[in-house]
């Protein structure tokens, strides 16, 4: 899994949001488009975290950097 996402990691008008699956994505807010791959690094980002539909409502599924699962409310 790739190094944590956040504001200080991303250039000058970069953001970026997290998809229902756990893909992070990020926006260029200057020209209006998105992508799949970090803006520095140009790789694809996984939060960690994924909202499934078959949990009650308020949890989800995160996984360690080893892949060993565990959830969340």
């Amino acid at each position: 899994m790739a190094a944590a996402v956040g504001r200080d990691t991303l250039p000058e008008h970069w953001s970026y949001g997290v998809c229902r699956d756990g893909r992070v994505f990020f926006i260029n807010d200057q020209l209006g488009c998105t992508t799949w791959l970090h803006p520095r690094t140009g790789e694809p980002v996984n939060s960690g975290h994924m909202i499934r539909s078959d949990l009650p409502r308020g949890w989800e599924e995160g996984f360690t950097e080893e892949g060993a699962s565990f959830f969340i409310e």
